[in-house]
């Protein structure tokens, strides 16, 4: 049977294609009687081109099928936007300068290689930046979606470049002892160094306790975060104990505390001691993480074996609480934190 007239047609295009068949459809005539026709898709076998043209005919057109992207986006926005903090307006404003390019495309006709051929463009920027170029895409076709603008979600094949490996910075040898030359004129510069020879988090160490701590046998039982990282064995390096010695003789329940006994929050140590520390000795001001990545590469390099590692930085899938733990346990990590010079 013929198709109704306007219908559209299928047909078959010569030459060895992948896609061969294509579903055409009748958009409106000319002033002089002319056929007005567009190219809704291409497929491999006639059945599907077929399916493909009944489809189109069958799902009712949204009163927004012409909308481009510019009007899309000025649509969403004037409904997002009231529902999200300035600082993420911004992101998405800032988003949106890239995907400007097409803002005068129907929206129903942008496809993922329009929108990669960005990315790929752009693909010396940051990762964060491509990200939210992507994500603020994504956020326009789910809107168009749940307008029934379209059917398809194409923002979710855009394909982001893989994230490159940077190299964990840690302190140098030479810093380590500009800091322990330095460490009696300085103050809270100690506690760095309790860092740097137990792996220990910011947190991890300002919640320690005198409970937490045993001088006789020269351990720290603490820890938090992780299943692995809860109440982990730690041996008092020997360059460390005159410090935990002395902050465990002052006031104060935690270990490391303000000068009147006082628990000291995490981003009050970091930005008034921690920060102001290593500028005050000279050293490079690297963020407090970089102890506990100092701690691990010291213990690598003298030679500690890698479970010993695991268990006292509390980073791995094995999980020991202090009451797991025996005698020769305790005994073989004091013996691998003391391999550090």
């Amino acid at each position: 049977m013929r198709n109704p007239n306007g219908y559209g047609s299928v047909y078959k295009l010569k030459g060895n294609r992948r896609r061969p068949w294509v579903a055409r459809i009748t958009k409106g005539w000319t002033e002089g009687g002319k056929q007005i026709r567009e190219i809704i898709g291409y497929y491999k076998t006639r059945a599907e081109a077929t399916a493909a043209l009944a489809d189109y005919w069958r799902k009712p057109l949204s009163p927004k099928a012409e909308i481009t992207l510019g009007e899309l986006y000025e649509e969403w926005a004037a409904s997002k936007f009231t529902r999200i903090s300035k600082s993420t307006i911004d992101t998405y404003k800032a988003a949106w300068k890239y995907l400007e390019i097409y803002k005068d495309v129907k929206f129903k006709d942008l496809r993922t290689g329009q929108l990669q051929k960005i990315i790929d463009e752009n693909s010396n920027m940051s990762l964060s930046t491509l990200s939210k170029i992507k994500a603020l895409a994504t956020s326009l076709y789910d809107y168009a979606v749940s307008n029934d603008i379209i059917d398809k979600n194409y923002a979710q094949f855009i394909e982001l470049p893989e994230a490159e490996k940077k190299e964990k910075e840690i302190f140098t040898d030479l810093e380590i002892k500009n800091m322990f030359d330095k460490v009696a004129e300085i103050p809270y510069l100690d506690t760095i160094l309790i860092m740097i020879y137990t792996g220990m988090r910011i947190s991890e160490m300002l919640g320690l306790t005198k409970f937490d701590v045993d001088l006789e046998n020269k351990i720290i039982v603490g820890g938090i975060k992780t299943k692995a990282g809860k109440n982990r064995i730690i041996p008092i390096h020997r360059k460390i104990y005159p410090f935990i010695e002395r902050w465990y003789n002052k006031n104060g329940e935690r270990l490391i505390c303000y000068e009147d006994g006082r628990a000291m929050t995490p981003d009050h140590y970091r930005r008034s001691r921690y920060y102001p520390a290593l500028e005050a000795a000279g050293v490079r001001k690297l963020n407090p993480h970089a102890c506990r990545h100092t701690f691990a590469s010291m213990m690598a390099k003298a030679g500690v074996d890698t479970f010993s590692i695991q268990r006292i930085i509390g980073h791995s899938d094995y999980s020991f609480t202090a009451n797991h733990y025996t005698h020769p346990d305790i005994q073989k990590l004091k013996e691998a934190i003391e391999k550090i010079p």
